[in-house]
Parts: structure tokens; sequence; C-alpha cells
């Protein structure tokens, strides 16, 4: 009995020693993976408070539809509903979010996000400038 409990423990421990052995190098692998796939599956621009773009990559084109209300239109290669999308204020007093990841009644074009700009102290919607980031 004393026996079988041991050979048992032990076959449990070798097995788990194997599987913690094998788990990093496949997560190291897949990490390298994620990472060439992150540089070409990502996007990022600078929007001006008028809607134009200041500098971008994988950004096809954006603009202001109206007053705190702007378009970023992104690559094919970027897919906008699945993207994780971070959005940086260029103005202390403005706050962006996404209001929509596809096309929307504002952004009527694929693959677009809509982004709306609101001002801090009023609560309403504002123009001002963002930093938008997707991967």
């Amino acid at each position: 009995m004393l026996r079988r409990t041991v050979s048992g423990a032990f076959a449990l421990t070798v097995a788990g020693l194997i599987t913690a052995a094998a788990s990093p190098a496949h997560a190291e692998s897949r990490a390298a993976q994620t990472r060439a796939a992150t540089y070409y599956d990502s996007a990022a621009a600078i929007i001006n408070a008028d809607g134009s773009l200041n500098n971008g990559v994988n950004v096809v084109k954006s603009w202001r539809a109206s007053t705190g209300r702007y378009c970023v239109q992104l690559d094919s290669s970027v897919s906008a509903p699945y993207a994780l999308i971070q959005l940086t204020p260029r103005d202390a007093r403005r706050l962006p979010h996404i209001a929509y990841r596809n096309p929307s009644s504002t952004c009527s074009r694929h693959n677009t996000i809509t982004v709306h700009v609101y001002d801090t102290n009023t609560g309403h919607l504002a123009n001002g400038g963002f930093d938008l980031l997707a991967l």
C-alpha cells in the first residue's frame, strides 16, 4: 500500500515537472509570434483638433464630423471592431472616448473608429486633439 502511494506521488511529481518545463518554452514562442503580429496589426495616429491627421501609421484618414465628433479610418491590416484602443487627450481639459468601433451614423466608412471628445468642465462635446493607439 505504501509502495503504491509513493510511486503514485512520484509519477505525479514527474508529470508536473515535465509540464512546467514545457510551458515556458511554449509561452515564449507564442509571445514572439504575438510581438511579430502586433507590429503589423497595429495603428497609431495624432489627430489635431480640426480633425486632420498630424501623423499616423496604418491610418487611412481622419476627419472631424461635427463639434467634438471625430472619425479615424484604419488600414485594412488593423481590425477596428476587435482592436484594443487607447486614447490620450492632447488638451488637459478634453476627454476623448470611443463611441463606435465600426460604421456608425457619424462615420459611415468601413473599419472606422468614432471618437467623441468632451469638455471636462461643461460635459458637452468640444473640439480637441488626441492620440490614438490601436493594437
